[in-house]
């Protein structure tokens, strides 16, 4: 390694292994994993910086010391939801509206799996993220433009402060009415805050969130103050080990927005990270997805506990309003990712006869059964070694033998004698229900969104996805699946390859009357301007600080828009440069024909008229990264040859199945299925009547020689033939 030369490094935390990827100045990817550590989640991100060191034989400290940044996806925030390890957090709210946690706004099966929901009897809404007992109401009382109606009562104030904090409260949460139009009493409630408890934390929707929706401002605003604390805690334990490891400069972390952030940036936001993990693969296939000229895109993730899907239209990741987090609907906007517990690690069960599989999952520790590290019940990983797909030699690279004999007793105690079959039967059943429920949730995606599933390429990674896509991607008829080669650890690239962004918005709601269609004659276009440049400045602010330059700015804009009397709203784009009365004309039909091509032709409600709730503005700063290596091998002008056949059981027989190895592919090397690839991190699986080549970066990808034909299906023709 050369003094002078400089590296990229991201890593990425998931709930079975972590994933770490290395670019140097050529762009060239190198991929590191090792299992998670629950316990000190640091553990696993240096275990993948010694595996990088070794390769280059150098110690981790001078890998460190070259780094020009290091970028971290974190699940700290999500797992605190989902396992409630959060603070507890004291709530003040304007008097008359301490109920409104409690109230909601949800259904009973809102966040819950199928087979919860159908528990009638004990379906019930979740329990408010601040108990009743920890929430004050305090005097004070403003309107919708912000006037002054009740001030605040400091006496009456401080009592409920005291109150809090004897009831066990650790931090606070202000949510007080209409405070995005006048944010003084929040402000004066944080001083009093401070003289009575120093140091204490405390989270204001009018600096957090300050947007329309006092549900959701006040929801995601106590949820932000409990996770704030366990965030803190452990990006500083984080930066504190790999500091000590040989890291120079702070590191940065992934937002759910699909850019990266400051520590201090993304402690004061610590909700923004609920969703860190799963989009940095979104951002990854975007990015890939460019270099060859596709604009749509299906994104699947499928890892060791769960699968996520992500859509790219255009070019541009899908974005949602909402960040769902177990049952709860944070409003805050992030790539769209839907998600199924459906994973290698997903566990098998027979419950009344009927073979289930997920969402419980065998996670790191003890994981499935083949890993030989405790775990009794029989996994997905354990059904896909039985099945022949997985190379008990191959796991890992070789760092983590699998035995094949504790999956076949797994599969044969637990699901094989309850249904009365065969283990290689009920190994393929175990594979052909994860896929399925993987598929189904692709179709909720694109079909129920009014996609085609045949107009996008299907981009499969995760330490799974690649082995599993030939299934639910054949199934779904995708036009082509495409495995990249970054597919183990291609979040942690994602995460790699992000910009810096800073993400500002704030509620000023702006009506045209009914039955008018002269919009700019209630919405004032200089507001608009004003409003933009005004959260432009902070935005752009908060770049410089942490190091960005002016010249590598870019801003994006866009507005909440719905008509009148609806509750919910459409994002739409501000195009438009400067705002004048023809940008004004300009955005109405951007929505109503953003509204129709949602709802329908004619589905459009103008004559009620518009209005325009919240301003938003992304701010962008590129960060510089190398182009991605190309892959060097060329042909010879001879076809690949196969390294061997293995059986595979499939379709209810076993077959022979071509066995590659990665290090023999080549720029337009072509394989048919049914064929595996051996990578020393993946295996990918070209199924019966598919072909694969190989593209210039190293990607696989898949194409169905029958369009819309099942891999699955045309075994089972082959095999009544």
């Amino acid at each position: 390694m050369e003094k002078q030369s400089s590296f990229r490094v991201a890593s990425d935390i998931g709930g079975t292994f972590t994933d770490t990827v290395v670019i140097d100045e050529a762009g060239n990817v190198g991929r590191y994993k090792a299992p998670t550590v629950p316990d000190n989640p640091v553990e696993g991100v240096l275990a993948t910086l010694q595996i990088a060191a070794d390769d280059r034989e150098i110690s981790v400290a001078e890998l460190l010391s070259h780094v020009a940044i290091f970028a971290h996806g974190t699940t700290v925030a999500t797992n605190a939801m989902i396992e409630n390890r959060r603070a507890q957090v004291g709530l003040l709210q304007t008097r008359g509206f301490g109920d409104t946690l409690s109230i909601m706004r949800g259904f009973k099966s809102l966040g819950l799996g199928e087979a919860e929901i159908k528990q009638f009897r004990t379906l019930v809404k979740q329990a408010p993220v601040v108990p009743k007992h920890l929430v004050r109401e305090v005097s004070e009382r403003v309107d919708y433009a912000g006037r002054v109606i009740t001030p605040l009562d400091e006496v009456d104030a401080r009592r409920a402060v005291r109150e809090l904090k004897e009831a066990g409260a650790e931090v606070f949460a202000v949510s007080l009415l209409w405070s995005f139009k006048n944010d003084e009493s929040e402000k004066k409630l944080a001083q009093i805050i401070e003289e009575e408890f120093p140091g204490t934390s405390v989270t204001l929707s009018s600096e957090f969130l300050p947007r329309i929706g006092e549900f959701e401002r006040t929801l995601t605003t106590a949820v932000n103050a409990s996770l704030r604390p366990i965030v803190s805690r452990a990006l500083t334990q984080f930066h504190k080990e790999i500091a000590e490891a040989g890291l120079k400069q702070e590191p940065l972390l992934m937002q759910s927005n699909g850019g990266l952030g400051t520590f201090e940036e993304v402690e004061r936001r610590a909700a923004a990270t609920a969703m860190s993990g799963p989009v940095g693969g979104v951002m990854a296939s975007q990015y890939l997805g460019m270099r060859a000229s596709e604009r749509n895109i299906v994104t699947t993730d499928m890892g060791g506990t769960s699968f996520d899907v992500g859509l790219v239209l255009d070019g541009t990741p899908v974005m949602s309003n909402m960040t769902q987090i177990g049952r709860d609907r944070l409003a805050l906007p992030s790539v769209a990712v839907r998600t199924v517990g459906a994973g290698s690690g997903s566990i098998a069960q027979v419950r009344n006869g009927i073979l289930t599989v997920g969402p419980d999952s065998a996670g790191a520790v003890p994981g499935p059964a083949c890993y030989g590290r405790g775990g009794e019940r029989p996994t997905v990983a354990d059904a896909d070694l039985v099945l022949g797909y997985l190379n008990a030699d191959n796991f890992l690279g070789g760092r983590l033998a699998l035995n094949i004999e504790l999956a076949r007793s797994a599969i044969d105690k637990y699901i094989a004698q309850p249904l009365r079959t065969s283990i290689e039967k009920a190994a393929e059943g175990i594979k052909t229900i994860v896929d399925a429920r993987m598929a189904d949730l692709i179709r909720q995606v694109t079909v129920e969104q009014g996609y085609d599933p045949t107009d996008f390429a299907l981009f499969a990674y995760g330490g799974a996805g690649p082995m599993h896509a030939f299934s639910y991607g054949g199934e779904l008829g995708t036009r082509r699946i495409v495995i990249p080669l970054t597919a183990s650890v291609h979040s942690a690239f994602g995460i790699a390859s992000s910009d810096m962004i800073v993400a500002e918005e704030v509620s000023h709601p702006m009506q045209s009357p009914p039955g008018s269609t002269d919009y700019p004659a209630s919405i004032n276009p200089t507001v608009i301007q004003r409003v933009f440049d005004d959260l432009a400045a902070v935005a752009t602010g908060k770049l410089i600080s942490a190091g960005a330059t002016a010249e590598s700015l870019s801003i994006a804009r866009s507005v909440e828009m719905r008509f009148r009397s609806q509750i919910h709203v459409l994002t739409v784009n501000v195009l438009e440069a400067k705002i004048g009365p023809d940008a004004i004309f300009a955005l109405v039909d951007r929505f109503i024909d953003q509204y129709e091509a949602r709802f329908g032709k004619g589905s459009a409600l103008a004559d009620t008229g518009i209005e325009i709730t919240t301003f938003r503005i992304v701010a962008t700063s590129a960060v510089q990264r190398s182009e991605l290596g190309m892959l060097v091998k060329r042909s010879d002008g001879t076809k690949i040859e196969s390294r061997g056949t293995r059986q595979v059981f499939a379709g209810g027989q076993h077959r022979e199945a071509k066995i590659f190895d990665a290090d023999d592919l080549y720029v337009g090397a072509e394989i048919d299925g049914l064929a595996i690839v051996e990578t020393r991190d993946t295996t990918i699986v070209i199924g019966a009547g598919q072909s694969a080549v190989v593209d210039e970066v190293g990607s696989v990808i898949i194409e169905h020689k029958v369009l819309g034909a099942t891999a699955f299906g045309r075994l089972q023709d082959e095999r009544s033939e």
